[in-house]
């Protein structure tokens, strides 16, 4: 039984998949950019976790989807608690959540043979 997948679809998880390799591309490059810490070395690991993800975005399951919109919800705290603007990495990821959430919310496409049923 062969997906169709629609290409708004399509071009939204493209969209994501960018999204998230550039974040990932971001957070690892804070390595060269500032004094080592604990936090910065956090932050390259979720930066390597989003590099993973952005392969598993080239796909169609939903896996993918939801593991990056659970990994985008560690940049809600800094966003949520209006002590400072956040990182550029953390604006992403939150466009980035809606996009996941949106995609994974979508309903399922169906085969070209269940539809003419």
């Amino acid at each position: 039984m062969a997906l169709v997948i629609t290409p708004v679809k399509t071009t939204l998880r493209q969209l994501t998949m960018l999204l998230t390799l550039t974040m990932g591309i971001l957070l690892i490059a804070r390595l060269w950019q500032s004094d080592l810490s604990v936090t910065v070395l956090v932050d390259a690991g979720r930066g390597t976790l989003f590099l993973l993800l952005a392969l598993g975005l080239m796909g169609t399951r939903r896996l993918s989807l939801i593991i990056t919109g659970l990994l985008c919800c560690a940049a809600l705290p800094p966003l949520l608690s209006g002590d400072s603007p956040g990182q550029p990495t953390d604006w992403l990821a939150l466009l980035t959540l809606l996009l996941c959430a949106g995609l994974s919310l979508a309903p399922a496409s169906r085969s070209a043979t269940e539809k003419a049923n």
